[in-house]
C-alpha cells in the first residue's frame, strides 16, 4: 500500500525491485520443489513408470493434473513478480526493508507448503497404485471446469482492475505536470479515485475480490483433483483464507482513505471488497 508509505524512511529500498523479488520467492521455490521432491519421495521404478490420470509434461515425475496445479500458480506470480511491478505499475513507493522481507518470508513458506501438497499427494497415489486401491479423478470433470474457470476469469479481472487503475494514475499525473507546467510527470503519491463503473461499480477494490475468485478457483482444482478439501488438508486453502484474512482489512481501511482524501460523495456508498457488506 504505497499510499501509506513514506517516501524517505531509513532502509527504505526501491518499489519496484523490492516487490518483484519478493514476490519472485514463491514461484521459484514451488518450481524447485516440484522438480526435486518427487525424486527423493518415490523414485520412479519400471512398475511404477506412470501415475494415472497421465504421466506428466514437464518432466517432474507428477500427474499432470498436479503439475497444472503448479503452472497455474507460476502464472500468476509471472504477472505479480514480474509484469507488474517491472512493466504495467506507472510507479511504485518504496518499501521498508523489513515489509519487503516479511513478504518474502509469506512467499517462502506459502509455496513450500503448496509444493508439499502437491508432491505429497502424488506419493500417495503412487503408494496406492502399487496396492491397487483407487485413486483416480478425471482430468476434465464439471467441478474442474468450474474451478478453471474462476481461476482464470479471477486472474483476468484482477489484470484488468489494476490496470484501470495504472491508466487513472497515469492520467492525474499527466493532467498535474501540465497544469504546473511541469515538462517531466512524475507519478509518486499522485492518486484518483475510480468512477463507479464497471469493475468499480460496487467496490473500491475489484482486484482483491477477483484474487479471491482466483484462488477460489484454484482451491475447487485441487479438491476436484483429488487433493482434498479441508483446512487441514487443503493447502490451496489455507492461501485462500490467508489472502481473505490480510485483503479484507487493507480494503476497508483503503475505503476510509478515499473517503477522507476525496469525500463521501466520490467513493459513492461503495464497500470495499464485497458489494453492499465490506
Amino acid at each position: 500500500m504505497g499510499r501509506t508509505s513514506l517516501a524517505r524512511a531509513w532502509l527504505n529500498l526501491p518499489g519496484r525491485y523490492a516487490w518483484s523479488l519478493a514476490e519472485a520467492v514463491g514461484p521459484l521455490n514451488l518450481i524447485y520443489i516440484l522438480y526435486s521432491l518427487p525424486s527423493k519421495l518415490h523414485p520412479l521404478s519400471s512398475s511404477t513408470t506412470t501415475i494415472s490420470p497421465s504421466t506428466g509434461l514437464f518432466g517432474t515425475g507428477l500427474p499432470i493434473t498436479h503439475e497444472i496445479m503448479g503452472l497455474l500458480y507460476v502464472l500468476h506470480y509471472i504477472n505479480r513478480a514480474g509484469v507488474t511491478p517491472l512493466f504495467a505499475a506507472p510507479s511504485m513507493s518504496p518499501i521498508w526493508a523489513p515489509v519487503a522481507l516479511a513478504m518474502a518470508f509469506f512467499q517462502f513458506l506459502n509455496s513450500s507448503s503448496l509444493g508439499g501438497w502437491i508432491c505429497y499427494d502424488a506419493q500417495k497415489r503412487i503408494i496406492d497404485l502399487s496396492s491397487d486401491k483407487a485413486v483416480d479423478a478425471a482430468l476434465i470433470s464439471p467441478l474442474s471446469v468450474l474451478g478453471m474457470i474462476l481461476f482464470v476469469g479471477g486472474l483476468a479481472g484482477n489484470i484488468l482492475a489494476e490496470g484501470h487503475l495504472f491508466d487513472l494514475r497515469r492520467g492525474a499525473a499527466k493532467r498535474k505536470a501540465k497544469s504546473e507546467g511541469k515538462a517531466t510527470v512524475t507519478y509518486d503519491k499522485v492518486y484518483t479515485i475510480p468512477e463507479p463503473k464497471g469493475l468499480f461499480k460496487y467496490v473500491m477494490y475489484p482486484h482483491y475480490s477477483l484474487e479471491w475468485v482466483e484462488w477460489t478457483g484454484y482451491w475447487i482444482l485441487g479438491g476436484a483433483w483429488g487433493l482434498g478439501w479441508s483446512w487441514n488438508v487443503s493447502a490451496a486453502l489455507m492461501f485462500l483464507i490467508n489472502e481473505l484474512s490480510t485483503m479484507t482489512p487493507r480494503g476497508v481501511n483503503g475505503v476510509r482513505w478515499y473517503e477522507q482524501k476525496f469525500g463521501k460523495r466520490a467513493v459513492a456508498g461503495r464497500k470495499g471488497v464485497i458489494p453492499g457488506i465490506i
